[in-house]
């Protein structure tokens, strides 16, 4: 079994105590298929500043579609999981739960656009977990709080609404409450169980 993960740095897999890559066995991708063992191969494709919506200023090419479709036609796929929203909260772009939505909705849609004539994967949506709005990022991730609390919904209906698995990241796991983006090790880990679970 395939199963392609794509997202944004909580995919790749940045660590919020020193801004580093975490190991190959403390990252959630990357664990899930040591964990998985034989007969599964887990593609990591995490991106750090990644977006649903628009391509981020002085960052180079980071929107999400413009990137997916090299992998879709590398792999032959059976599960594709899909981790991005959190950078899409940041103030500058100034958007609306809906509007993020709506663009992980066009992301679905091209995903089966492509798989249109032949079996589509199985495709699992997160939805980001609880943004804080403290230390270096406040500025930047200003009114994200509640904006990542709206999107549970917003993404649960988008996942319903398109035969799409749910993950409910902002309940099941726990972003560093000091640094307030990305999750600590222990959460990698409990994500990872909580997919073997699901899968």
């Amino acid at each position: 079994m395939n199963i392609l993960c794509f997202g944004d740095s909580n995919t790749y897999g940045i660590s919020p105590v020193d801004g580093k890559r975490l190991a190959a066995y403390e990252r959630w991708p990357s664990l899930l298929g040591i964990k998985l063992g034989a007969g599964y191969e887990v593609i990591e494709a995490g991106q750090p500043n990644r977006t649903l919506v628009n391509d981020p200023p002085f960052s180079g090419d980071k929107l999400g579609i413009k990137y997916l479709e090299p992998y879709l036609a590398a792999y032959h796929l059976d599960v594709i999981i899909i981790q991005l929203g959190t950078n899409d909260l940041k103030r500058r772009f100034a958007l609306s739960p809906a509007d993020i939505a709506n663009a992980l909705e066009t992301l679905i849609l091209d995903i089966k656009n492509y798989y249109l004539h032949r079996e589509l994967p199985k495709i699992m949506i997160l939805s980001p977990p609880a943004v804080y709005e403290v230390g270096a990022y406040q500025s930047i991730y200003a009114g994200a709080e509640l904006k990542a609390k709206l999107l549970v919904e917003e993404f649960r209906n988008v996942a319903d609404s398109n035969d799409c698995s749910f993950v409910n990241c902002f309940e099941l796991i726990t972003t560093c409450p000091s640094e307030g983006i990305h999750l600590p090790i222990s959460q990698h880990e409990v994500l990872v169980e909580h997919l073997i679970s699901i899968l």
